[in-house]
C-alpha cells in the first residue's frame, strides 16, 4: 500500500475526465451536425462520442460500487473481529490485503480466527482463503 501524504492525497479521477472528452465530442460533433456541417461525418462523432460517455458511465459507476462495497466490508470485518478475533488476530487482520478480507466474509465466526491467521502466515490467494472455509457464510448483498 503507498504512503499518503498532504503532497499525494489528491484524488484526480482520470475516468470522469475521459468521459467528459466523450461529451464534449458528442456536444460538438452533434451541434455541427445540427447546423448542417460536416455531414455524417460529424453525426458519427457525435454518437461516438455518445458512445463513449456512455461506456465511461458504466465502467465509473461499477469501479465506485465495487469500491465502495470493499470500504463496507473491511469494516464490517473490523466490527466483526472484534467479537470473534484476539486483539493480536485483529491486528493481523488489520494487515491484510482487501481482497483477503473480503474473501474472509464467508467464513463462519467459529473458523474466521483460524482462517485470518493462516491467511496472514500463508498470504493466501482470496481464492486459496474461499476454498479452505468449510462452514460457509453466505453473502447475497454483493453486486
Amino acid at each position: 500500500m503507498l504512503t499518503q501524504t498532504f503532497e499525494n492525497h489528491a484524488h484526480r479521477p482520470r475516468a470522469a475526465a475521459v468521459a467528459g472528452f466523450f461529451v464534449l465530442a458528442a456536444i460538438i460533433g452533434l451541434t455541427l451536425r445540427w447546423f448542417e456541417i460536416g455531414g455524417r461525418l460529424s453525426f458519427a462523432a457525435g454518437l461516438a462520442g455518445v458512445v463513449g460517455a456512455e461506456i465511461m458511465l458504466v465502467v465509473i459507476s461499477r469501479t465506485y460500487i465495487t469500491k465502495l462495497q470493499d470500504r463496507i466490508i473491511r469494516l464490517e470485518m473490523r466490527v466483526r473481529g472484534v467479537s470473534v478475533l484476539t486483539p493480536e488476530q485483529q491486528g493481523l487482520l488489520a494487515q491484510l490485503g482487501i481482497k483477503q478480507v473480503v474473501a474472509l466474509r464467508f467464513a463462519s465466526d467459529a473458523e474466521m480466527p483460524t482462517l485470518v491467521a493462516r491467511a496472514a502466515r500463508e498470504n493466501l490467494s482470496p481464492t486459496d482463503i474461499k476454498r479452505a472455509i468449510t462452514s460457509w457464510t453466505p453473502d447475497f448483498d454483493r453486486t
